[in-house]
């Protein structure tokens, strides 16, 4: 158990969300320092995959979540118009669909990567046009949570 008097405020919001509709994230869970005092939430799932430049991470800092892989990372509940709530479960929905690999990061080189399942990158590999993929380069790198899936491939002509 956490003492809640460690965390700062968002952190400690995010923790009772947890607490409350995922507790079983919680046995991963470590604290870091945070630059919003105190300390925030921190979650790393080791992968086993060696090409993957990064592991699963779950992060509170910076008063948002964020769910990085590889060389990809999202924020959520960044702005406070929206509803924490719902970021929580769309983070969450993120994360294990990383991890059951329904969901593969995507580099399409310079830094630009995404989360695609893989009839999306069945459609870009197919030389079709992905709606809302406005990603144009040569190759691309697929690297998936076990590094069954990861590949690279090069955009149709």
């Amino acid at each position: 158990m956490i003492n809640s008097n460690e965390l700062n405020v968002y952190s400690n919001k995010v923790y009772d969300y947890f607490k409350k509709n995922n507790s079983k994230l919680l046995e991963n869970i470590s604290l870091q320092p945070s630059e919003f005092g105190k300390n925030h939430i921190f979650i790393e799932l080791i992968t086993k995959n060696e090409n993957s430049a990064s592991n699963l991470v779950l992060s509170s800092e910076d008063n948002e979540l964020t769910i990085g892989f590889d060389c990809y990372h999202c924020h959520f509940d960044k702005f406070p118009e929206q509803d924490f709530e719902e970021e929580m479960k769309i983070a969450l929905e993120y994360f294990y669909k990383i991890l059951s690999e329904e969901l593969f990061v995507v580099s399409a080189g310079g830094g630009a990567s995404t989360l695609l399942t893989k009839e999306e990158i069945s459609i870009i590999e197919s030389g079709q046009i992905l709606e809302n993929f406005n990603y144009d380069c040569i190759t691309y790198y697929v690297t998936s949570w076990s590094g069954n899936h990861d590949r690279i491939f090069n955009k149709p002509n």
